[in-house]
């Protein structure tokens, strides 16, 4: 078979795609983006556990929990950075307050502002809390303030000092009778201030660092505090004195009481209190209040950025949320902590895109972490795998779209299977690279072998064992181990790029020493070395249709090469900068690339023509991959942008047909109109076409009737104000030249003569078009006087000429 054979897919696959890329493509339009939406802070589900609320910078955005899409976003008037938010417990009202030093209450269902008010802090607003009953609202702020406000009635209440340094706590007590708040600020304790006497009733301290939580037991008479000091300690509440201190052993970020109910899934078996962290460990742990005893832990997962930022619990919904320090969010059942929902919320930097599944249903994302997120493009489902120990660096996916593979900086790589249900395993692995592994390439024939390139400049062959080809979900006992077949020595610098030829007989190799190289499989041997790159290759590939490979470079090119004789055959310059990725579309004739300029640059391949430039990224884009019917395209970028795209070449094309049939049609319709001499309808079609040469024909022909200005008058009366306003924009072009000023001096001495001024100044953009008309009719009014002297200077020379007497004829 030679090189270039297109044997990717199967016939069945080829017919399917032959049928949608039998042309060239002429532009992409954005279907969807999957966008960070949580960087940090808080998060807090309502009541029923249907709604989610996060930070995401200067907005709060609102999820739907069920489908995982962000339903709204919310901004303050002065775009400044949330400090802070809290929702009432009734789900009716949301308070969040800027770093410009404004609260704002919403009507968040409906997206607007309800009040904006100071906060008369004299810094910025770093916590906030509703009491009970949804009507007080306490915000402690950076300047060592606590206030309260009434936000039924609109005023502050309350403003309370003492507490050093920034208040990041506040609380109301669960009784709304008691009237009692509860603050701490950086000196670890926690201050109790009663409303009713405007005074601090207690200091209490058993911590010795910062307290990261409290929460309260549904009677009111216990309060349970967390701190980074590894402790948590039950304080009763009637005497204000702490009753236990228990041991957590981790850095605690937040601590929730459970229901006074059994829960034998968590080990709690008595009715007694008992709390869960969340920690630094990153896994959630069930506590004895009376025992001290841990009494069910989660497993935890290896690798960093696991650890749990924030814990909250909706018990109408009985859902449990955490957070995780790399912005993943987490619903679990909160009577077993069965995994519910996952949502990524920040991908921060993407390194790599793919998409799944025999249809393309899913795709996969590699961000600046050790977790790879699966989503779900008709659900927005996410899920996050784990099995990686640091930064996954590149994707592939075999051939059927079920099998894929990673690379990470672990100097690993993994194997993973999704099911028909859409969930992914892992299910082999290995590991033999000295340095980062950073590219990685499938088979593309059948799912037979894996290709890696790494820093350490060499490529390995690694054969895929018959029992992962198997339709079951995966080897039972954990994943199976891969051994390389071959590893050979390649470049002298970082390996950045493989593929695999659609036969699976050569392989292409990138590097940052400027070259590429063209190598047999399966023993890995040198057949030639593509040389002209100007700086280090990013990324090559192979035509599905021809014996030719794209690389592209640092240098701002795409050099297409021969493979026969490993000569360039053609260069694409455009990109202003580094170009990342390559890939060939239109069954080879076009090349789709990104750069780290952020754009997408669309070129066909005959004539060296960029066709399209498109734009939906802010940074670097390092991922990019197309559809297998070639209708599709998937971006990733260093700006946390997901973003996928749509052929609409068709559609562009049907509509453009649909746009030049309907003005044929509508052509027709006006000349019918002028040959029967109906000028009010032919006037409108024509206005309605916005093509002011076509208005002024329909002009010349009323003007051309015996009674020219009669029709003139009641046809141009009759319009409706809009048609108006477009006549008189015509009028601008018309007057600019001597030909057709004529038409248009009478157009506007109908408007004159018959509309008020009042009205005319209301037209839409009047005053650009009276700017426009001056000039030009002074300029005719001149030429007009200039021919009005010339005739009368004729006139009076007629007149004054004497003929001499003619001799009487002989």
């Amino acid at each position: 078979m030679a090189p270039g054979s297109p044997s990717r897919g199967g016939t069945g696959d080829m017919a399917e795609a032959a049928a949608g890329v039998g042309r060239f493509k002429s532009n992409y339009a954005v279907e969807r983006k999957i966008e960070p939406f949580y960087k940090g802070g808080k998060v807090q589900l309502d009541q029923t556990g249907q709604h989610l609320f996060c930070v995401c910078g200067t907005r709060v955005n609102i999820l739907d929990v069920a489908s995982g899409a962000v339903l709204r976003s919310l901004e303050q008037e002065d775009q400044e950075d949330i400090t802070a938010f809290d929702l009432s417990p009734d789900d009716k009202v949301l308070v969040t307050a800027s770093r410009a030093l404004l609260l704002a209450q919403w009507a968040w269902r409906e997206g607007s502002v309800t009040r904006l008010w100071k906060a008369i802090h004299t810094a910025p607003v770093a916590t906030m809390a509703f009491d009970p009953t949804s009507t007080l609202l306490a915000t402690g702020g950076c300047d060592g303030a606590v206030r309260v406000w009434d936000v039924m009635q609109s005023y502050g209440t309350h403003h309370f000092r003492g507490s050093p340094g920034v208040v990041h706590l506040v609380a109301f007590h669960p009784d709304p009778t008691r009237l009692l708040l509860f603050s701490s600020a950086t000196d670890t304790s926690v201050r109790v201030w009663s409303l009713q006497e405007r005074l601090c009733l207690a200091v209490l301290t058993a911590h010795y660092s910062a307290i990261t939580s409290l929460t309260f037991s549904a009677d009111g008479h216990t309060m349970l505090s967390s701190g980074r000091d590894k402790i948590c300690v039950v304080w009763d509440l009637r005497s204000l004195q702490a009753t236990r201190t228990v041991p957590v052993f981790e850095s605690v970020e937040a601590a929730v009481l459970l229901p006074e109910e059994p829960a034998p899934e968590l080990g709690v078996k008595s009715t007694g209190l008992h709390f869960l962290t969340a920690g630094d460990q990153g896994a959630l742990r069930v506590w004895e209040a009376a025992s001290g005893r841990c009494v069910h832990a989660q497993q935890r997962l290896p690798g960093p950025g696991r650890e749990l930022t924030h814990c909250a619990l909706a018990r109408a919904a009985s859902l449990l949320l955490s957070v995780t320090a790399d912005h993943n969010l987490l619903l679990y059942d909160a009577r077993s902590l069965r995994l519910q929902k996952q949502f990524a919320g920040y991908s921060e930097e993407v390194l790599d895109v793919r998409f799944l599944g025999p249809e393309d249903s899913h795709v996969v994302v590699a961000s600046n972490s050790p977790c790879l997120k699966v989503f779900d493009l008709q659900t927005s489902a996410c899920q996050i795998l784990h099995g990686h120990t640091d930064i996954v660096l590149a994707l592939d996916v075999f051939r059927k779209g079920r099998l894929f593979a990673s690379c990470a900086k672990d100097q690993s790589i993994r194997v993973w299977r999704m099911n028909k249900a859409g969930e992914v395993a892992c299910v082999a692995q290995g590991s033999g690279h000295t340095h980062s592994v950073g590219t990685i390439c499938c088979s593309r024939l059948k799912e037979t072998f894996l290709v890696t390139g790494s820093q350490d400049c060499t490529v390995k062959l690694w054969p895929l064992p018959e029992v992962l080809l198997s339709k079951g979900t995966g080897p039972e006992g954990g994943p199976v181990l891969l051994q390389a077949q071959a590893t050979q020595r390649c470049h002298n610098k970082d390996i950045n790029s493989v593929a695999v030829a659609p036969n699976d007989k050569l392989l292409a190799t990138g590097s940052q020493d400027r070259t590429a190289k063209l190598w047999a499989l399966p023993q890995c041997q040198l057949l030639g070395t593509f040389s002209g790159h100007r700086r280090g290759l990013w990324c090559v590939q192979f035509s599905p249709m021809d014996q030719v490979l794209a690389t592209a470079s640092a240098d701002g090119t795409i050099k297409l090469w021969a493979l026969q004789d490993f000569s360039c055959l053609k260069t694409f310059e455009g990109h202003d900068a580094s170009v990342l990725k390559v890939a060939f579309v239109s069954r080879g004739t076009q090349l789709l690339s990104s750069g780290s300029d952020g754009l997408l640059k669309l070129w066909t391949i005959k004539n060296n023509e960029c066709v399209r430039t498109l734009d939906a990224h802010e940074d670097k884009v390092w991922g990019l991959h197309c559809s297998r019917l070639d209708d599709r395209a998937l971006t990733g970028a260093s700006d946390s942008r997901v973003v996928l795209w749509k052929d609409v070449t068709e559609a562009e094309q049907a509509e453009e047909q649909a746009k030049r049939e309907e003005q044929v049609v509508k052509q027709q319709e006006l000349d019918n109109l002028l040959h029967e001499k109906r000028y009010l309808r032919a006037l409108g079609l024509a206005i309605s076409l916005d093509r002011p040469h076509t208005v002024l024909t329909v002009i010349q022909a009323i003007r051309r009737d015996p009674e020219s200005c009669e029709k003139l008058e009641t046809t141009v009366l009759q319009l409706r104000r809009d048609q108006k306003e477009a006549l008189l924009r015509f009028c601008v072009t018309w007057n600019t030249n001597s030909r057709h000023c004529h038409e248009a001096q009478a157009v506007l001495g109908v408007l004159l003569r018959h509309e008020a001024p009042d009205e005319l100044l209301a037209y839409d953009g009047v005053r650009a078009s009276l700017e426009g008309l001056l000039p030009y009719t002074e300029r005719h009014f001149q030429r007009l006087s200039r021919t009005l002297q010339a005739a009368t200077f004729l006139d009076f020379l007629w007149h004054n000429m004497k003929l001499p007497t003619l001799p009487a004829a002989l």
